[in-house]
């Protein structure tokens, strides 16, 4: 077990309640595929390991406790799948292969941290073709709320998906350069509402 102190301070204080969450002297220990170095985080990515499953269950299991011991927080990352996160940690983690998992998750969970779903909301089951997924409510009503920011979309924010807000999102993904399918897929979340 390794001890570090709470470094990044900018990053915990992003995270609010939590960045009182270790001694006082600052320090916590941080346990399991968090220790790992981005150079073998990125190994095991690439190999599609048992031990990259791991780190999926690590992630699921740090973030859950964000969630729980956060206020004001029911999903810390509401869109963004578990596959999505291992992404984004292995594109910082190519260029930075001495960083720890927990220190690049713990900063990318900072950064998302204020658009974080605050409350309980409903699951709807998005339907598109062959494809399908569930989302927040929540979620649903940002993404109508964006595409009609971006003139695609002229009905209210529901929450609830329909064939209007998915051929806006076909024109959204079009005008951004990917297949205009219309289904709300993790490329298509993270680039429509992180650039909101």
């Amino acid at each position: 077990m390794t001890y570090v102190r709470a470094f990044g301070l900018v990053a915990l204080l992003a995270l609010g309640p939590l960045a009182s969450a270790a001694d006082q002297n600052g320090l916590f220990a941080i346990r399991g595929a968090g220790l790992l170095t981005c150079h073998t985080f990125v190994q095991e990515r690439e190999a599609a390991s048992d031990a990259y499953v791991m780190i999926g269950g690590w992630l699921d299991g740090y973030v859950t406790a964000i969630n729980e011991l956060s206020l004001e927080t029911f999903d810390v990352v509401p869109y963004v799948s578990t596959e999505l996160l291992t992404v984004l940690i292995n594109r910082h983690c190519k260029d930075n292969a001495t960083d720890i998992v927990f220190a690049v998750t713990n900063t990318l969970l900072a950064k998302l941290f204020d658009e974080r779903l605050k409350s309980s909301s409903a699951y709807v089951d998005v339907r598109v073709g062959l494809y399908q997924m569930r989302l927040y409510t929540d979620t649903i009503e940002r993404i109508q709320t964006s595409l009609a920011g971006k003139g695609l979309l002229d009905i209210e924010a529901t929450g609830q998906w329909n064939l209007a807000t998915q051929n806006a999102l076909a024109k959204y993904q079009e005008s951004v350069g990917m297949n205009g399918t219309g289904f709300p897929d993790q490329a298509t979340l993270w680039s429509l509402l992180r650039s909101t």
